[in-house]
């Protein structure tokens, strides 16, 4: 536990009303920490956490807005691989949260939030509550959380905190909400209300492929005679890399990870990530856990145009329909399949891998060939950031090489990085579980809470937070940084400040470009200037240590190896650093 807000004149005593039912189930499942912005609806869950629950195991961790602090819970489960619990305001609260939990259920992270709601009996209600009371308060949420209740009894409590959990913790993943009537929290509990033996309520067992499937998959992939691998996630699980390598060394395929997502070696020989044209020369791709297969496929070039450039044979293993809603559009682009695994990405991975074993060809050849092209793209790739080496403002590119060069030995966890400026092949990632991935539904203000979740979980592991967030994300959701700084969260945090909302300028260009107006104005609404924020002052208002904004390339390391100090040292250290847009 943290030495922070430790509650005096706490004993263990039995649970007297409904909330302490709730913390003493939290504890039994073994949650940690409650993020939360306080809200009346949920005091009496409040007074749990801290005079019946001592405030640890479960802590409540105060952030200074709900969307923060779910998707703090968020980056913690990611780094955790635990479920994540946070708990928000009725109504209000779930309104400024719901974003958070839409990214939650796009990035198939598990996730319980617990809200407070009614008093269901009128006679209850203060005159606020009329305010923030609604007959189904779950609406706001439910297309996009995989189950939600509102009990309305201690038992029922219980019973529906314990079914979303199991829920959320099931594969397919992604957020549960439950919404606690503040009536019953605060009720005296009539009669004891004896928790459930949890070893009978464990998550579901991830669902496996038919026989037929994984028969006709390894068919398809044998006839390949330029096969591609790609992979998802696979739930942040460092299990997951050894089966992929040792799929694609038996295939003599080439490697290509999600956009976002980091489950392969970056330096194995095979690991073609960054260059899309693998796709293009595709003839069969086997796709694992990839939320998105035909954004996958598809040129990066920024065009509204932009189409599939090849159109190979398909072998998709995923949950598929299984975790999609009909309200959301998200991950639903239809495509062909040669053969599709139902079931889990990782289980379906290893199915496929013991049935290829027996029936591979020797694929030495095709590794060889294979291995010289991504070594050629690679030299490639590393002289044309030679050229912008020295550039001012500071090449992204090199802002991430010099971080690279200072934590490279530093047992760390990458909780957050650059996205479309990312250079591939400089931070030599081990595989699934080192990075913890973007926001899944592209929500901007998810960085900062995410980061200081993900930092938490690696203060846990005994590593380092180690993140780069983009001004914009900052600025949304800043206040994550007092959350860290308060709960004695250390982590290094790089600001890539390019001064803009630069992903949305090459937009307004391509628009004005198709429709004959002035490229030149593509700035415009989009620039964060005149006044610039003074970020490093921002950091330090919130108790971050800073090293004052780097503008010069060469200052780079100098900076980047204080910061490192200082997070060792137990602090949130902030760099700043200006960035040419990329």
């Amino acid at each position: 536990m943290s030495a922070v807000e430790r509650p005096v004149e706490n004993a263990p005593a039995p649970a007297a009303y409904g909330s302490d039912l709730v913390v003493d189930l939290l504890r039994a499942l073994g949650t940690r920490y409650v993020p939360l912005n306080p809200g009346s609806s949920f005091r009496g869950l409040h007074d749990s956490l801290v005079n019946h629950g001592g405030n640890t195991d479960p802590q409540l961790m105060l952030c200074l807005h709900e969307e923060i602090a779910v998707s703090l819970a968020h980056g913690y489960a990611k780094g955790s691989r635990q479920v994540g619990v946070a708990a928000v305001h009725d109504l209000v609260g779930l309104m400024h949260a719901s974003m958070a939990v839409y990214d939650a259920f796009c990035d198939r992270v598990p996730l319980l939030v617990l809200g407070g709601s009614g008093p269901v009996d009128p006679a209850l209600r203060r005159p606020i509550d009329w305010i923030h009371s609604a007959t189904t308060q779950a609406q706001l949420v439910r297309d996009f959380v995989t189950w939600d209740a509102e009990p309305a009894t201690p038992a029922a409590f219980v019973a529906d905190v314990l079914a979303a959990h199991r829920r959320t913790a099931s594969v397919p993943r992604g957020p549960a909400y439950v919404s606690l009537d503040a009536g019953v929290q605060e009720a005296p509990l009539a009669e004891p209300v004896p928790l459930p033996d949890l070893e009978l309520h464990a998550p579901a067992p991830p669902p496996a492929a038919d026989a037929a499937s994984v028969e006709r998959a390894v068919d398809v992939l044998l006839a390949a005679r330029r096969p591609v691998v790609t992979a998802g996630a696979l739930d942040w699980d460092p299990a997951a890399t050894d089966v992929l390598v040792e799929l694609v060394e038996l295939l003599g395929a080439a490697y290509h990870d999600d956009r976002n997502t980091v489950s392969f070696p970056t330096a194995h020989p095979l690991n073609g990530t960054g260059d899309a044209s693998w796709f293009e020369r595709a003839d069969v791709v086997l796709a694992i856990g990839l939320p998105d297969v035909p954004g996958r496929l598809r040129r990066r070039d920024r065009s509204r145009t932009d189409g599939p450039v090849v159109q190979p044979a398909i072998v998709d293993v995923s949950t598929g329909h299984l975790d999609q809603r009909s309200w959301s559009h998200a991950f639903q682009t239809p495509f062909p399949r040669a053969a599709q695994l139902l079931a889990d990405p990782l289980t379906g991975a290893r199915q496929l891998l013991a049935a290829l074993r027996d029936r591979a060809p020797d694929a030495s050849a095709r590794r060889e060939e294979v291995g010289a092209q991504v070594l050629i793209r690679r030299e490639r790739a590393a002289a044309a950031r030679r050229t912008t080496w020295n550039a001012r403002p500071i090449a992204p590119a090199r802002m991430v090489a010099e971080l690279w060069d200072v934590v490279r030995d530093v047992p760390h966890l990458l909780c957050l990085r650059n996205t479309r400026s990312w250079p591939e092949g400089i931070w030599e990632l081990p595989g699934a579980g080192s990075y913890l991935g973007h926001s899944g539904g592209g929500g901007v203000g998810y960085g900062p809470g995410a980061f200081v979740g993900g930092a938490l979980a690696a203060r846990d592991r005994g590593l380092l937070g180690v993140g780069i967030v983009g001004d914009g994300d900052l600025l949304m959701a800043a206040g994550a940084l007092w959350t860290a700084v308060h709960y004695r969260i250390p982590g290094l945090l790089v600001v890539n400040d390019n001064g803009s909302f630069y992903n949305d300028e090459p937009h307004q260009a391509a628009v004005a470009r198709e429709r004959g107006r002035p490229e030149t104005n593509s700035w415009i609404g989009m620039r964060i200037a005149d006044p610039a924020v003074d970020i490093d002052g921002l950091a330090a208002s919130y108790g971050c240590w800073t090293a004052g904004t780097v503008t010069e390339p060469d200052e780079l390391a100098g900076a980047f190896a204080k910061g490192l100090a200082a997070a060792q040292d137990g602090q949130l250290a902030v760099v700043h650093v200006r960035t040419a847009p990329a």
